[in-house]
């Protein structure tokens, strides 16, 4: 189904339009939903997400909004919102809970667990500064590509190179980025 198909349906049966659109592309949302939830969501809670996805989708997507793309892109770029909020109010749920009387109450961490998520933070603000001291274009690059998870082409669009010079600028950035956190292991 293109994106000017689904426009016209919509128009003259919004019911059936919104059938057609969950049919053609529930899977699609469910690998892109289950792919970043997998480690760690429960079944009910992709389920649950999925059903936000397409919740969504036939509220935002209508035939006199300003989106004039290809209708995959929009449901993707929903999807992975989505399950982005879903893995952040799983990860604040997990926190540390014991259930109290059929409720769940919060435990304050343990001091081995402060020490353990204190570790953590260090490592990522380590890693952050050193993927900035790489300088530009090659941090922004390391950046949508590890952290957003966009494509080659699609980085490519915004820093005015090739996808092939991006990819190879990725590969000796990472080499570059390496051999920075291991002298940063060994100096500690």
């Amino acid at each position: 189904m293109t994106d000017q198909q689904a426009r016209e349906l919509l128009k003259s049966s919004p019911q059936k339009a919104h059938r057609l659109i969950f049919d053609e592309y529930y899977n699609y949302v469910y690998t892109i939903v289950f792919n970043r939830l997998r480690s760690y969501a429960s079944r009910e809670d992709i389920d649950a997400c999925v059903s936000d996805v397409f919740s969504d989708v036939f509220l935002h997507y209508s035939t006199d909004n300003g989106y004039s793309g290809d209708i995959k892109g929009f449901i993707a770029a929903i999807a992975r919102n989505r399950s982005v909020d879903m893995f952040r109010k799983l990860r604040v749920r997990s926190v540390n809970t014991v259930p109290v009387d059929g409720e769940e109450a919060l435990q304050l961490p343990s001091a081995d667990k402060v020490d353990e998520l204190a570790e953590k933070a260090e490592t990522c603000h380590a890693l952050l500064d050193a993927v900035k001291s790489l300088g530009e274009p090659d941090s922004y690059i390391i950046m949508q590509k590890y952290y957003y998870g966009r494509k080659s082409a699609d980085i490519a669009d915004k820093v005015g190179l090739k996808p092939e010079a991006v990819r190879k600028r990725l590969s000796r950035a990472m080499d570059k980025l390496k051999k920075i956190l291991t002298d940063i292991g060994e100096g500690r």
